[in-house]
């Protein structure tokens, strides 16, 4: 019996585990996969199971796009799902389950190059050949409906109400509970601007296991909130005249154990590698957005005067702007990223954040050079006029 025999064999006798989900992500971050036995997910961990590669060609609504060349040219082939044994987790809401994340090969064992978590797999690879590892947090809001009604839990604009968590204390309870059982560090939860709106915190990971917490997290909320009668929706505009639900990332670069935010630079000044970060991420931005609001829906958050960023500003402890720098020092040096809408794909969102600043940062960084950064609103709540997206 190999390791990874050994490894599985092991947690699915600890735990009694009788049924196995294989999941992985689509491109819309949704949770896709197949239940199988225990045994029978025991014997494919080598071969892997196979899946329609056409999955990653379904849009939000599940109707498979023929136009990416997924689906007709080739005949739909399969892909491999074979997975990943440190994701190896509980489904505390279901007894005797477990799951895994998947990740998606073809011949010759390579990664297949839609499986969004290899296309995060790659970005991080090229920020290690630089010598540099990110750590993420994240930041998820959502709305908890009444399941029959669809009606907000909660009346009134009440940000940080504790009569408003204490009003569904049982389900918001059940989320840090199921959440801990599944190995996912939650750090804070409380109420949000909007009627039903609610945010939970996740303690920061490495980038990659943070795209995993949050997209196992986000689905959980949803399994769990359905279980016992409610509709948790992290759609980025639910209601047109309610604050949208955004998908905040805090971020942080590493050299050698060393986080590379947390320089000491000169007075009111930022360290240089942060200066660079920031200013990738605006010269990218435009791009980005297709992975920061990927739906129609998402660009109805992006609005003047609704804590929503409109533009590539950046700030100082400032909530109006798109890239906020957190008043915080030493290790916890980091950058905000207040762009992305709930909706987005974990994997693709964090891979836009950390890919289009990385190329710029890395530059500059060789070429000794400082990236110009742009539209510092300090003070100015209204974030101007100037909309880049």
């Amino acid at each position: 019996m190999n390791e990874n025999r050994r490894k599985a064999d092991d947690f699915i006798r600890k735990h009694g585990i009788k049924k196995m989900r294989l999941v992985f992500s689509d491109q819309n971050g949704l949770m896709r996969g197949k239940n199988v036995p225990a045994e029978i997910f025991l014997k494919s961990i080598e071969s892997g199971i196979g899946f329609a590669q056409s999955i990653f060609a379904m849009d939000i609504e599940g109707e498979t796009i023929a136009e990416t060349g997924l689906l007709w040219e080739h005949g739909d082939p399969d892909y491999h799902a074979m997975p990943d044994l440190d994701t190896l987790t509980l489904v505390p809401w279901k007894e005797n389950t477990a799951q895994v994340i998947v990740d998606a090969v073809v011949a010759g064992h390579k990664p297949f190059f839609a499986d969004p978590r290899f296309i995060l797999k790659k970005i991080l690879a090229q920020l290690a050949h630089a010598g540099y590892t990110a750590k993420v947090a994240s930041e998820l809001e959502f709305y908890l409906l009444h399941g029959d009604t669809r009606l907000p839990t909660t009346s009134g604009t009440q940000a940080y109400s504790i009569l408003h968590l204490v009003s569904v204390e049982k389900v918001l309870e059940q989320f840090e509970t199921n959440a801990a059982a599944m190995g996912l560090a939650v750090e804070a939860t409380l109420s949000e601007y909007a009627p039903g709106q609610f945010e939970i915190n996740l303690r920061y990971a490495d980038a990659l296991q943070m795209a995993d917490h949050t997209f196992l997290f986000r689905n959980m909320v949803k399994e769990t909130a359905a279980q016992m009668g409610y509709h948790a929706t992290f759609m980025a505009k639910p209601f047109a005249d309610s604050a949208g639900s955004s998908f905040h990332l805090h971020i942080s670069l590493w050299r050698e154990m060393m986080n590379v935010f947390a320089g000491a630079p000169p007075a009111n000044e930022l360290p240089l590698p942060l200066q660079h970060f920031i200013g990738g991420c605006q010269y990218y931005l435009k791009p980005a957005m297709a992975f920061f609001a990927p739906h129609v829906n998402s660009y109805k958050r992006l609005r003047p005067g609704s804590y929503a960023p409109i533009n590539d500003s950046w700030g100082r402890d400032n909530r109006s702007v798109s890239l906020r720098v957190p008043a915080a020092e030493g290790s916890a040096s980091r950058l905000e990223n207040r762009i992305p809408g709930a909706d987005g794909n974990p994997y693709l969102v964090i891979a836009a954040a950390l890919a289009t600043p990385g190329r710029r940062f890395r530059s500059c960084l060789r070429r000794h050079q400082t990236c110009r950064m742009e539209k510092v609103y300090q003070h100015d709540y209204g974030v101007g006029t100037h909309k880049v997206f």
